[in-house]
């Protein structure tokens, strides 16, 4: 049924957002290069799922089959067309990881990028986690298509994805300094989109989006600036745990510096 699978796609595009747990891992070597990864938990979205489509809808689609695959992103980011052939040079070499189960109420998301420099980590940084190639991955395992695209009613959630919430940012990686910084600009555009009174919504209904990210330093950290952050006792590991969806009212208490 193509309306289950345009449901199941707009589900997926707007509540990547909305996935409940995030984790950012990031790995800095001494020479520069490292490995960056994330790992999203959406278990309790296949509930959502399933109010929305029925079992037995999602049975004739294949839904019901348990999904188990890792697509190498080079394989997608041809398609994708909002990213710049030095962010698709950085991208290149990751690899996505999607696993879900109905019945075991599994659902995860994982992407691993490595990087052979500074700067290949702040085009990753700069890109949302590979993000808008996501959305491509999913029209091609799920079934959308221009035709979908053509009967999208007009009430529909846009895709907000997590990569417009990375764009906010200004994201500075050089040797002994990580920082981001909100671009006023950005921010005013994307909250200026009608789909963000929705996430809006839910963050004032007390939803919490637990976005956690980990930066493993080759040397200890000089001075960090953000009250959010926690050290190890070597110093070399920031910590940072956050309710993403605070970001639209409240960008600025998620911006850092960390110097090491």
């Amino acid at each position: 049924m193509k309306k289950v699978r345009f449901l199941l796609l707009t589900l997926f595009c707007f509540l990547l957002v909305s996935c409940y747990e995030v984790t950012e891992d990031i790995n800095i070597n001494a020479d520069g290069s490292g490995t960056y990864v994330t790992n999203m938990d959406m278990g309790q979205l296949l509930e959502l799922m399933q109010s929305f489509a029925g079992e037995e809808d999602l049975a004739k689609e294949g839904l019901d089959r348990p999904i188990d695959t890792t697509i190498l992103m080079s394989s997608v980011l041809d398609s994708a067309k909002d990213i710049t052939p030095e962010q698709k040079a950085a991208m290149k070499d990751g690899k996505l990881a999607f696993k879900m189960n109905i019945k075991d109420k599994l659902f995860k998301l994982n992407t691993s990028f490595p990087y052979k420099n500074l700067n290949n980590l702040q085009l990753l940084m700069s890109t949302g986690k590979g993000g808008a190639g996501l959305t491509d991955v999913f029209k091609n395992m799920f079934g959308g298509g221009k035709d979908e695209a053509k009967s999208k009613p007009l009430d529909a959630p846009v895709d907000p994805g997590m990569g417009d919430f990375s764009d906010i940012f200004d994201v500075t990686v050089k040797d002994g300094l990580i920082s981001k910084k909100v671009n006023a600009a950005k921010f005013k555009a994307l909250t200026s989109r009608p789909e963000m009174e929705q996430l809006k919504q839910l963050n004032s209904s007390g939803m919490e989006v637990l976005y956690t990210t980990t930066i493993h330093l080759p040397r200890p950290v000089k001075k960090a600036e953000n009250p959010l952050i926690k050290l190890s006792d070597d110093k070399k590991t920031v910590t940072m745990r956050y309710n993403m969806l605070q970001m639209l009212d409240t960008p600025e208490k998620f911006s850092y510096s960390i110097e090491y």
